[in-house]
């Protein structure tokens, strides 16, 4: 396990650390000395006091985002926030405006607070984005009617940092009557946000991602909107009706702080970032077999994903000292590829080999050198682990596997492998059963199509792209040379699907 001193991290799309005001500020608020109150008791000092330190940090985030201070609902985080404003619309839109508007691209917050609505008779438009990564205005457009209700979009994409353009999607909602809502949880203080002049009617906030504490952010609800948006929590009427619960006054003070470093930050955080990102960037590509995804869009230096052209390539081979992301944390937890990535055009072997950088506030040339050196040494340990040869997307061959060789076929990320040379045609050559044995106590699945050379018949062929077809991929086939499976692949071509 990684002793937290030796550290280098570069996760800060999922967390960030709290800045030290930031938890000074909380604990002013926490114990018998400090301002402990409930900040819903007017009868008392304790109680004004803590409610004065709600509202000024409600100014706070206000400020941040160009609202008034009574457009800025408290809630739980993000996903909170993303939940309040979908199913609060859709309590309020029963039988009219029922039609809403997203992408392909969203966070898991919003994606299946999207799909339960359709199981309540909602209508939902999944927007598929460009190939650099982007939900343009046009494509807004395209989607919308006038049944539409309500469009729902990222600022900042959590996975691979491209920015959409809602100064120029704002315009074309509101004319269709429908309303915008923006989830800026990865957008908070890493890129200026003025919601008026953008045209934002509501927005998700959460602390975490902005140097805060987790367990805390808000919804931006304009004035406009406010009358279309249900209660999603009842019990007292808090939060201008909108959100029932006793108020965490040290969570909330802690997002205030944060909102207010992050306007007096953000400017020269932003500006050294770009560099780091730039000199991590332009090294990494410089040892080749690297692309980055979506280079080509409107996007924050904070975020690269990165895709490791290297079938051999996993995560972990960068080190645990290295703390990245395959993918956003939601995916990670769920075990699944990520939908951003194959949204935008990669398979799922590829996203198993794609790497999320997010740099911070605290990021250093000396962490920046260091992921640098680990992807040297990853990349270099794929080179030279190197088994068969690619003949194409998902298939290679290769000369005689030896049980040894069997974990880097695994590392390689094979997952099945086929055996074209009959047992015992060699001395010393191990059986297939032996390899079939050895390679099921890794996950690869093995078959055993022997043949020979200029006695391929019809029957072998068919058996051959069956396996290729059946198949996880990637496929490895293997013979003495590798030149009876290059046959076999060249030859079923017109049988192949």
């Amino acid at each position: 396990m990684s002793e937290p001193g030796n550290l280098h991290y570069f996760d800060y799309a999922a967390t960030t650390p709290a800045d030290p005001r930031v938890i000074e500020s909380m604990i002013g608020c926490l114990g018998a000395d400090g301002v402990f109150g409930n900040p819903a008791s007017s009868s008392h000092a304790a109680g004004i006091a803590a409610r004065d330190k709600v509202e000024h940090a409600r100014q706070q985030v206000a400020d941040l985002i160009g609202a008034d201070v009574r457009e800025i609902v408290w809630t739980s985080g993000a996903t909170e926030s993303n939940n309040l404003a979908l199913k609060g619309y859709a309590d309020m839109a029963t039988g009219r405006r029922c039609h809403l508007v997203t992408s392909q691209i969203e966070h898991k917050a919003i994606l299946d607070t999207m799909a339960s609505l359709e199981k309540r008779g909602m209508t939902v438009t999944y927007l598929r984005p460009t190939d650099s990564g982007e939900i343009t205005a046009d494509a807004i457009a395209q989607a919308i009617g006038p049944q539409t209700g309500l469009v729902s979009l990222m600022l900042v994409n959590n996975e691979i940092g491209t920015l959409t353009d809602i100064a120029a999607i704002a315009p074309i909602v509101h004319a269709a009557g429908a309303l915008l809502h923006v989830d800026a949880a990865q957008a908070l203080g890493k890129t200026m946000i003025d919601v008026k002049a953008l045209g934002i009617d509501l927005m998700s906030m959460s602390a975490h991602k902005v140097y805060g504490p987790k367990g805390i952010g808000a919804l931006y609800v304009s004035r406009e909107a406010a009358e279309r948006i249900a209660s999603q929590m009842h019990g007292g009427g808090h939060e201008f009706g909108l959100r029932s619960g006793t108020l965490a006054t040290h969570q909330i003070v802690g997002m205030g702080m944060a909102c207010e470093l992050a306007a007096e930050k953000m400017a020269s955080d932003t500006e050294r970032i770009a560099g780091l990102s730039r000199h991590l960037l332009d090294a990494v590509l410089a040892l080749g077999d690297v692309t980055q995804n979506a280079h080509l869009a409107r996007r924050i230096p904070h975020t690269l994903s990165l895709t490791i052209g290297l079938p051999a390539f996993q995560t972990a081979m960068l080190g645990e000292n290295l703390a990245v992301s395959s993918t956003s944390a939601c995916n990670s937890a769920a075990g699944k590829p990520s939908h951003v990535l194959t949204a935008i055009g990669l398979d799922a072997n590829a996203a198993s080999r794609t790497v999320r950088l997010s740099f911070g506030r605290y990021t250093t040339r000396e962490n920046v050198d260091y992921a640098i050196e680990c992807f040297r040494r990853a990349l270099n340990a794929c080179r030279s682990k190197a088994v068969g040869t690619p003949i194409s997307p998902g298939f290679s061959v290769a000369p005689q596997l030896k049980l040894d060789d069997l974990e880097a076929v695994r590392n390689q990320g094979f997952k099945a492998i086929i055996c074209n040379r009959p047992d015992g045609e060699e001395p010393g050559q191990p059986t297939f059963s032996d390899i079939a044995e050895a390679a099921a106590r890794l996950g690869i699945e093995a078959r055993y199509l022997p043949v020979v050379s200029g006695k391929i018949g019809e029957d072998e062929l068919a058996s051959f792209v069956e396996y290729v077809e059946t198949l996880p991929a990637p496929v490895l086939a293997y013979c003495r040379t590798g030149n009876r499976s290059g046959m076999l692949w060249n030859m079923s071509e017109p049988r192949r699907k």
